[in-house]
């Protein structure tokens, strides 16, 4: 299969994988344009195609069975029909066979001697594509993003088909779950005292209110004697103003704080106490948005850190013109307030969208976020890293590790892949992992310790270069 995603805890290592599946073979014979039923009416067309599906599924399932090399029998797999309405207008339009998504469990400290990793797996077929995961130490949820059918409206609609799966021992089915919109990234999803709250985005562009209706939803995951089926207990109502979406989601205990955005920032804090009930209790409205929110605590206070972009406010429609770092106090949730932020003008950010870049470090109120600059001219390029100290009041920019420089970015020989920007720490040296380059740097004064170009080696040639920021990462 492809690979989806990945979570660890303790020694043990949780794999999704997604394998697609080619039904063509299985269903060409049954569409209606076939010459075998030119005559029948619908009622001879039903009966005689039923008649060939029964005949062809006991070899398809066979196969399948082989190709996905499941294991001994299928009881760690949804059974289709728990997934199927049972009505003869199925929403999912009899796609729960487009993809098999797997989870794999795997002891991480096991003796591999003989190079082999035993697993023990468990999977659902299911409509639409991976957009998310989310895994706990007993449970893990994929949320797939497709599209059901409304009968009421007669259109289809963006949905996420929910699957959970319990990794306590070998994975199984747990529950399973629709819903409308789709989830941003992982952290619009969070698991809470038996509930599952997941944060969505539906698009509805025929809409002339409103393009977009943002909720979260909270879920009942059900125990052993309740069925499989994850029923709504509560969702909010439309979260924002018309036409803003979700950029991003956090959840701590029983809160929410959500990013709305199309022209300003809405900082929503919701009360997620009462299942049936969730309702905002808090707004903060700023300019532009923050697409990652991190929790922190500095003298006692509880803030959140947004990374995102800053919007000119006189003239929004002029696009995002750099990266904003906002501090925002969440002590009080029906008063939530910036305390500071920090604009760094032209520039991106890759923690923006890559949460691993991120890293804030709790003991020295240290900050370190990659930082790219590019304007086609003779100066200002810029790749690399910032490291911030952060205060309860203040957000200043402490020193920067440059990993190229102007003329390299701009003459510079490179490989057409490179690496994703990474941090790590040891004992007050950050090394810092980004495109082309490895630099260790002393934490507090910046002074380089050494640098590692890994497009030396390689003896390109004239042919063989590309662009510095014209490439691809590596996986």
């Amino acid at each position: 299969g492809e690979f989806n995603d990945a979570r660890s805890f303790d020694e043990t290592g949780i794999l999704v994988t997604t394998s697609y599946l080619d039904t063509w073979q299985f269903a060409t014979g049954l569409y209606r344009y076939n010459k075998e039923y030119c005559g029948l009416n619908a009622t001879e067309y039903s009966k005689k195609a039923s008649e060939l599906a029964q005949n062809m599924t006991d070899e398809f399932a066979t196969r399948l069975f082989e190709e996905l090399e499941l294991d001994d029998d299928c009881s760690n797999i949804f059974q289709i029909s728990a997934m199927q309405s049972g009505s003869d207008e199925d929403s999912t339009d009899g796609n729960l066979l487009s993809n098999f998504v797997q989870i794999s469990r795997f002891d991480m400290a096991a003796d591999y001697s003989n190079q082999d990793i035993p697993m023990k797996r468990g999977g659902a077929f299911a409509p639409g594509y991976i957009r998310s995961i989310y895994s706990s130490q007993n449970s893990t949820f994929t949320f797939n993003s497709g599209y059901s059918y409304n009968p009421e409206l007669g259109q289809w609609e963006s949905s996420t088909f929910i699957l959970g799966f319990d990794i306590s021992g070998d994975p199984s089915p747990l529950a399973i779950a629709e819903i409308p919109g789709e989830p941003i990234n992982q952290y619009a999803a969070d698991l809470f005292d038996g509930h599952l709250r997941v944060a969505t985005t539906k698009w509805h562009w025929w809409n002339d209110v409103s393009t977009t209706t943002n909720r979260i939803f909270v879920l009942k995951v059900p125990d052993e004697t309740e069925g499989s089926k994850m029923n709504v207990a509560g969702f909010t109502k439309h979260l924002g103003k018309i036409n803003e979406s979700i950029f991003a989601v956090r959840y701590i205990g029983d809160k929410g704080y959500v990013v709305t955005f199309e022209q300003k920032d809405p900082f929503l804090v919701v009360d997620l106490s009462n299942y049936t009930d969730p309702h905002v209790v808090g707004e903060l409205e700023i300019p532009g948005f923050s697409s990652y929110l991190h929790p922190i605590e500095i003298d006692g206070v509880q803030l959140m850190l947004g990374i995102g972009q800053h919007v000119n406010e006189s003239d929004p429609w002029a696009g995002w013109d750099g990266v904003k770092i906002s501090l925002f106090d969440i002590t009080n949730s029906s008063n939530p307030i910036e305390r500071t932020n920090f604009i760094d003008k032209n520039a991106y950010s890759n923690a923006q969208n890559d949460f691993k870049s991120f890293r804030y470090l709790a003991a020295s109120q240290k900050l370190i976020l990659p930082k790219s600059e590019y304007n086609y001219g003779a100066e200002g390029n810029f790749d690399g890293f910032v490291v911030y100290n952060i205060t309860l009041d203040s957000i200043t920019s402490s020193f920067e590790i440059q990993h190229a420089s102007n003329d390299e970015i701009r003459f510079g020989c490179w490989y057409s892949a490179y690496m994703p920007p990474r941090s790590l720490v040891f004992k007050s040296k950050v090394m810092t992992i980004l495109s082309h380059t490895v630099k260790s740097t002393d934490l507090y004064d910046g002074d380089e310790e050494w640098k590692l170009n890994l497009d030396d080696a390689l003896g390109l040639n004239e042919t063989e270069c590309q662009p510095y920021f014209i490439t691809g990462y590596i996986d």
